[in-house]
């Protein structure tokens, strides 16, 4: 079967290898302690084709960790991947526990183990996420809003500046800390890139910034791609995949195009997505700030499943 996700997940475009192995806790790691790593790295911006990559190394030898933060769009939210032997874990079926410290409460996300590149160990937290947990607030104004659609209040720089670590505990044994520093000036980077990026998709960047409606879907998403679309020969081989799109949508609500921004392969998926996305996709467009409809975009994902 083949659906949106309206929680909109992202996968490295990195070589993925995911490991089903059985876990075993080793009791004598939680009581060394936790790892903390200082950064051995500057903060690089990777400009991608259709989003952007913030990096930075830290600790050194057998300690070295990546964070990899992604963006799809403008805001605040990203998609977050951690990289190296201290983060190696074989199973887990409980979120993991994460915290932007010291000052953003702590949060849970899902994840995918498995390793990535040269067969680094790697978690892949699923969706978006931001520095700071949605509040009860948040949650029920997204339920109440129409289509689920709600348009999150910025995080502060200062906020932002006071975060200078992060925490991954639960499900690893030993808690892992990165000393990321001050994170304002890297997030500003990052926002810089999604704004060049939007000048590249056709969209105002200045009228964008304080839009009064997002683009919403007119109608259910969940019929743009159904099951009879599912690639014959992907489906004759068992094979599954998730795919996260982007939409152009003019200033009437017509989608213009269709780009794919991450996928988990084959590509005969990634075609049988824009191919009926484009026949069958209909939207409300987004307005700006004076309430004028203006180009925009939407995002999601479809995932291919063999019942």
């Amino acid at each position: 079967m083949a659906y949106p996700d309206h929680m909109t997940h992202s996968i490295s475009k990195l070589l993925i290898l995911f490991c089903g192995c059985a876990t075993n806790t080793i009791a004598t790691a939680a009581e060394r302690g936790p790892i903390a790593l200082e950064p051995s790295s500057n903060w690089t911006v990777d400009y991608a084709d259709d989003s952007c990559r913030l990096i930075r190394k830290f600790g050194a030898e057998d300690e070295i960790v990546f964070a990899i933060f992604n963006r799809f769009s403008p805001g605040d939210d990203f998609q977050l991947t951690v990289v190296g032997k201290p983060v190696a874990l074989k199973h887990s079926t409980r979120p993991a526990a994460i915290q932007f410290g010291p000052t953003e409460a702590e949060q849970e996300h899902g994840f995918v183990a498995g390793t990535m590149g040269d067969g680094k160990p790697a978690l892949i937290f699923h969706g978006q996420m931001r520095i700071s947990p949605l509040t009860e607030s948040e949650q029920e104004k997204i339920k109440k809003s129409e289509k689920g659609v709600f348009v999150l209040p910025p995080i502060s720089e200062e906020r932002k500046a006071a975060v200078t670590e992060l925490t991954i505990g639960r499900p690893l044994s030993r808690p892992v800390t990165l000393k990321l520093g001050a994170m304002d000036k890297p997030f500003a980077a990052l926002s810089t890139c999604q704004d060049e990026l939007m000048t590249h998709w056709g969209i105002d960047v200045k009228r964008h910034r304080n839009l009064s409606a997002l683009t919403r879907p007119d109608g259910n998403p969940g019929r743009w791609v159904n099951t009879n679309d599912y690639p014959r020969g992907m489906l004759a081989k068992g094979k599954e995949a998730i795919v996260h799109f982007r939409m152009s949508v003019d200033d009437k609500g017509d989608p213009t195009a269709c780009n794919i921004q991450q996928s988990t392969r084959p590509k005969d998926f990634d075609d049988v997505v824009c191919r009926s996305l484009m026949k069958r996709a209909k939207f409300t467009p987004a307005r700006d700030q004076q309430g004028k409809p203006i180009a925009s975009y939407y995002r999601n994902s479809v995932r291919f499943r063999i019942p």
